[in-house]
């Protein structure tokens, strides 16, 4: 990508007078795959997302987790004096171990990846990016994980990113996502918006925002396995309902840990 491209894509992003509640994967992987049709051959090995290909990663590699209800007790908390990998590192195993614990018993899960992509030993391996070293732009984390059993398949992502306009956005907002059913609310750790889609051909896609006054943590879950790129197209149901549900999301949303 540019710098151009990013600097006005920010740009956008935090002078709007109603600023978006925050970058999605559908945004992300867009931006990433007009990047790489101008910039990469076809092919690339080892890309993580498409952005991840056009703007470089810092990763660490974290071994599989056991489960465990509460990330919080072995994958730590946000601590002072923290290096960029050891964040990487406890995000990671903050959502491996809130999402498996809440996952139903015998879900196979693999790693969401590109054509080409070598998945990484962990999938909950979180990815990070940073748009623009120069101007200190937030630094963004995601991941997406398959889960499937014999009743299906379905989906899981997580987008981190640097709250921008904090407890502006409303399910009323003309920029804010729609969706069939919205609803935001105050809790202990900030404001809460829930959100369900639905289509004709039986999609279903949950997703939960949590807005601090410092970062915005979404997770989302839908009944499909193929990835989304963003491009509008309309991704096949292969199960009945998403894996995680709403009151789920929320409580991942919240673990102790899962903030950068």
């Amino acid at each position: 990508m540019d710098d151009l491209d990013v600097r006005s894509a920010l740009t956008e992003y935090v002078t709007e007078a109603e600023p978006p509640i925050g970058l999605t994967e559908e945004g992300i992987l867009a931006a990433g795959r007009r990047s790489r049709r101008r910039r990469l051959s076809a092919g690339i090995a080892g890309a993580a997302l498409a952005v991840v290909a056009a703007l470089g990663v810092t990763f660490a590699i974290v071994a599989p987790q056991r489960d465990e209800p509460v990330a919080g007790d072995r994958c730590g908390t946000k601590s002072s004096g923290e290096t960029a990998q050891q964040v990487i590192a406890r995000l990671s195993c903050a959502v491996g171990t809130a999402v498996r614990s809440r996952l139903a018993s015998g879900m196979r899960i693999e790693r969401i990846t590109l054509p080409g992509e070598i998945p990484p030993a962990d999938p909950f391996q979180v990815y990070s990016t940073r748009l623009d070293e120069v101007s200190g732009a937030p630094t963004f984390y995601y991941l997406g994980v398959r889960v499937s059993d014999d009743r299906g398949t379905g989906s899981v992502y997580l987008r981190i990113y640097a709250a921008l306009g904090y407890g502006m956005a409303s399910c009323e907002a003309k920029n804010f996502p729609k969706a069939d059913s919205c609803s935001s609310r105050r809790i202990a750790e900030g404001t809460l918006r829930e959100l369900t889609s639905r289509t004709g051909e039986g999609l279903i896609v949950r997703t939960t925002m949590l807005s601090t006054p410092t970062t915005t943590i979404t997770l989302i879950s839908n009944n499909s396995g193929v990835m989304d790129y963003g491009d509008g197209a309309r991704l096949p149901a292969q199960s009945a309902e998403p894996p995680l549900s709403g009151p789920q999301l929320q409580d991942i949303a919240t673990t102790p840990g899962l903030v950068p």
